[in-house]
């Protein structure tokens, strides 16, 4: 039995906690990763090297702590707003529509209604980034002149005051187009890419199979999602990055072939797409076994479906 259910709202605090989790062990693989290159390209140097050696050991060590921890950090903000702007933006553009087989199984998603809030969300929040981060932009546009003016003091030239005015003017101009164009651009191309993504789920999942979950009842009507199966997501999401990989394969293919390199356009076609769906397999199958292990620990994604 098969139900088409909206995603109304997702608790703010769950969410922000398991994201931000699951973001800090990435960190902690991440700095795994670079501690053991560097100690293979330690070892590798001659011994006149002995003191950088050790400074990049210094440094991978180092980042088993900073990697974790300003994962952890930096994704509080985001997964914070992100679950705030959807549970605000759902009453107006409607949420994410699923289709469930027994509660288990998402066979099926709205195209448009999912490019839609997941757009939306998306421009949003980088209308926020724009808001801060403009206003920094522009200070150290105002003081780079600053210095620019500072220096030709001490050196005795001249720089034009026309130039700096100019140069505060296109400043200005250029942080007030930021705000305004920078979230319109995300809009689209996350609507366009979003678009994209789900029809290819939805072709994708009647012969793969869909992402299964195991929910369980919480209170004031929502269910938890207790567990995502590993192989199940890495499945679809390989499948979906081996699509994408196959199309700007082609497009590289065909660029290639009209220089008169059709050969390797055919090798980046293929490394495109196996690639793509191995990277992803793992990346998306080892981040449903991270929010597995974790929502035993901390409780998982809690959801209201009607």
């Amino acid at each position: 039995m098969s139900d088409m259910k909206e995603l109304k709202s997702v608790k703010i605090v769950p969410y922000t906690l398991m994201t931000s989790s699951v973001s800090a062990i990435w960190g902690l693989v991440l700095a795994i990763i670079l501690l053991i290159f560097a100690g293979a390209f330690s070892a590798a140097l001659p011994s006149q090297f002995s003191s950088f050696s050790g400074f990049l050991l210094g440094l991978g060590v180092a980042g088993l702590v900073v990697f974790p921890v300003g994962s952890f950090l930096l994704s509080i903000t985001q997964s914070f707003l992100y679950a705030l702007i959807y549970n605000l933006l759902v009453p107006k553009l409607g949420g994410i529509q699923i289709e469930l087989v027994e509660m288990k199984e998402i066979t099926k998603t709205g195209v448009i209604p999912f490019a839609l809030i997941v757009a939306a969300v998306t421009a949003v929040f980088q209308f926020l980034f724009q808001l801060v981060f403009v206003p920094l932009q522009y200070l150290l546009i105002g003081f780079a002149g600053s210095m620019v003016t500072a220096m030709a003091s001490i050196t005795n030239s001249t720089v034009p005051a026309a130039s700096m005015g100019s140069l505060g003017a296109f400043s200005a101009l250029g942080a007030i187009l930021n705000i305004v164009l920078t979230p319109i651009m995300t809009f689209i191309m996350v609507f366009i890419g979003a678009v994209i993504m789900a029809a290819l789920y939805n072709a994708l999942a009647p012969k793969l199979g869909g992402i299964k979950i195991e929910l369980s009842e919480k209170a004031h009507g929502f269910l938890g999602i207790d567990s995502i199966s590993p192989v199940a997501l890495g499945l679809i999401g390989g499948a979906i990055a081996a699509v994408f990989g196959i199309i700007i394969g082609i497009i590289f293919l065909i660029i290639l072939a009209i220089a008169g390199s059709a050969l390797a356009g055919l090798v980046m076609l293929l490394v495109f797409a196996i690639f793509g769906f191995i990277i992803i397999f793992i990346a998306y199958a080892l981040t449903a076994v991270f929010y597995n292990f974790l929502a035993s620990k901390i409780g998982g994604f809690e959801i209201k479906l009607e």
